[in-house]
């Protein structure tokens, strides 16, 4: 296949992503509706597609720096994206309850009740809460899953964004470090904003999940696969 084909491919993709993104931003504006998960499907396309495209542009080129500097700037800009999903689903999103205007009925009565009723720091009492109702039958087995799982699942891609854009920053301690203040500013801006919930659980799924990842990705044997599939934009420099 020669250079013109990869970067033909790669427009297409990039208008796909493009479109994608712009729906996404189009459903953010109420100008038409996603269900959940329709809005999960569309951001999986955005991200897909832009990394295909950019895959395809750095096959269309036989200079190793530039291939690494294409997908860099693509894994750059799907950070920027992850970061934006991420304080959509924790900070605004509706079908999870959030509601970040509640800080403009701020008041010593609203205070109290998100105190009672959306906080918790006992360790596991949520997770055993979840499992208990499914048991118990009052809640389904896909809520159970996605309230516990998908607390695992939030942060796990953090530390390959770490690692990726903020050169040089892959120790452990360091990796722990940054996701867990992460974790915890969306816990306190959650408290601030009175939307969600803050729960000590939400900080453990969260910071373990971001973890085992970093731990799995970390094996060398997945590492070189990983520097493959990023064209070399995963190895220090």
């Amino acid at each position: 296949m020669n250079r013109r084909y990869f970067l033909g491919l790669a427009s297409v993709l990039y208008l796909v992503s493009f479109a994608a993104v712009a729906a996404m931003a189009a459903h953010a504006l109420n100008v038409i509706v996603f269900a959940h998960g329709e809005k999960i499907l569309t951001g999986v396309i955005a991200v897909v597609s832009g990394y295909a495209a950019a895959a395809f542009r750095a096959f269309g080129t036989e200079n190793r720096n530039y291939r690494k500097k294409i997908m860099r700037r693509q894994i750059f800009l799907t950070f920027i994206f992850y970061i934006i999903m991420l304080v959509d689903f924790t900070l605004i999103d509706d079908t999870f309850g959030r509601n970040i205007f509640n800080v403009f009925r701020w008041n010593e009565t609203a205070f109290e009740e998100y105190i009672n009723t959306s906080t918790n720091l006992i360790p596991f009492e949520t997770v055993r809460l979840f499992i208990n109702g499914y048991k118990s039958g009052s809640l389904p087995l896909g809520a159970m899953l996605e309230n516990i799982f998908g607390n695992i699942l939030a942060f796990a891609p953090l530390p390959f964004f770490i690692i990726c854009v903020f050169r040089h920053f892959d120790k452990w301690y360091s990796v722990f470090a940054a996701v867990l203040v992460s974790v915890m500013l969306v816990e306190l801006l959650q408290f601030l904003f009175l939307t969600g919930s803050s729960d000590i659980d939400d900080v453990i799924l969260n910071v373990s999940g971001a973890m085992c990842f970093y731990a799995v990705i970390k094996i060398k044997r997945v590492s070189a696969a990983v520097s493959k599939f990023t064209f070399g934009a995963w190895d220090e420099d």
